[in-house]
């Protein structure tokens, strides 16, 4: 095998780990980790099914990773605590508070919402009748999230001097092989057909 052929299946690897490992590491990995509890449950010993579930358990949290780092939010509450609470918070892709933060205003389980919590009641008569002795405008009472800067939307850069090459050196590369290669017009027209 030449280095290029090498380099191709890394990529390749790469490309499918990147698009679709990250489902398929968090359905494999809670499968594992189900399957060796119930083989426990039902009698074998624990000291063979134990590192099952540990592989099972570190490739569903790989898998939540690996979503946390392309949509920068954390699909599970139970992978976003069990990194924020132990020693893998330094590689916590999501960092901050105001992304955590941010996903629970979308879902709507902000402090406030939350049927557990007491909260103090505001006596509005008392508020109008201070309002009417002071003769002011009421207050307005000032956000408890900060603000999250807009973003500046900045016009596409067109394509770079090397994919308009690369793009050339196809099409010539592609005319030189229909001309030369018997059945290549034939593909392309196919091809042209399908596309």
């Amino acid at each position: 095998m030449s280095i290029i052929t090498v380099m191709a299946a890394i990529a390749l690897a790469a490309l499918l780990v990147w698009t679709i490992g990250a489902p398929i590491a968090r359905l494999g990995g809670a499968l594992l980790a189900i399957a060796s509890l119930l083989c426990i449950v039902s009698g074998d010993p624990i000291a063979t099914r134990a590192p099952l579930l540990l592989v099972g358990a570190a490739l569903w949290l790989a898998g939540h990773f690996l979503t946390a780092y392309k949509t920068r939010t954390w699909s599970s509450r139970l992978a976003e605590n069990i990194v924020i609470r132990t020693p893998l918070r330094y590689l916590d892709p999501v960092r901050g508070y105001e992304h955590r933060h941010a996903r629970r205003i979308a879902t709507g389980s902000t402090p406030e919402s939350t049927p557990g919590r007491i909260h103090s009641q505001a006596d509005d008569f008392a508020q109008w009748e201070r309002e009417l002795t002071t003769d002011t405008a009421p207050a307005v009472p000032t956000p408890s999230v900060r603000p999250v800067a807009k973003r500046v939307p900045v016009r596409p850069a067109g394509p770079s001097r090397g994919a308009v090459y690369g793009k050339r050196a196809a099409k010539i590369a592609t005319n030189i092989a229909v001309r030369k290669v018997p059945g290549a017009r034939a593909a392309r027209s196919a091809w042209r057909f399908v596309r």
